[in-house]
């Protein structure tokens, strides 16, 4: 009986350490300049998305992914919305041609991008200013004698809410924002595109 749990056990372990190189992976010129490739080819296949109502309310989603699970990851959100749509197939051989082994590789460096564009954004206008300013408001909502308990504490949980949203969008390793900065404005004029 006790040989089930423990094969699975081992199991995981073995696909835990499978996977450590490929999450490990240092975010590379090379990798860059291929995600980057990638989106100019994606493009042609972006115009026929929009024609779709595949996304729907993305935006909001991620936007709340962020807020309520900590999680910045809009690449792989697209990717997994996308996995049961025929144009699947075809993203995927396009990332391929980009040295992608799978579409959630590519969107895991984009992600990582992402998060290093949002945390360079974030230290150029001071996060630690902001983080003030929110201090600042939340001190004032306490002590304003005009709004609720109840207003307080919903206020206090999209306050949470708020810097935790700036805290995902921010969380990259340093590694990742010094391999980003030289392609800063590449990026922004891919992703504005």
């Amino acid at each position: 009986m006790m040989i089930r749990p423990l094969n699975t056990f081992c199991a995981a372990i073995v696909l835990l350490l499978v996977a450590l190189p490929a999450m490990a992976q240092p975010l590379s010129d090379d990798r860059i300049e291929r995600f980057l490739a990638s989106l100019e080819d994606l493009e042609s296949l972006g115009e026929q998305v929009e024609n779709t109502d595949m996304f729907g309310d993305m935006g909001q989603e991620i936007q709340e992914q962020a807020m309520r699970k900590g999680e910045f990851r809009p690449m792989r959100m697209m990717v997994e919305k996308m996995r049961d749509h025929e144009m699947h197939d075809e993203f995927a051989a396009a990332v391929s041609d980009h040295g992608f082994q799978r579409p959630e590789d590519w969107a895991d460096t984009g992600d990582r991008i992402m998060r290093a564009m949002a945390a360079m954004e974030l230290k150029k206008h001071n996060r630690g200013d902001m983080q003030a300013e929110m201090g600042a408001m939340m001190e004032q909502m306490e002590n304003n004698p005009n709004i609720s308990e109840q207003q307080r504490k919903r206020m206090r949980q999209q306050m949470e809410q708020a810097m935790a949203g700036m805290k995902a969008m921010a969380d990259a390793p340093e590694e990742d924002i010094e391999a980003v900065r030289p392609y800063r404005d590449r990026i922004r004029g891919a992703m504005n595109d």
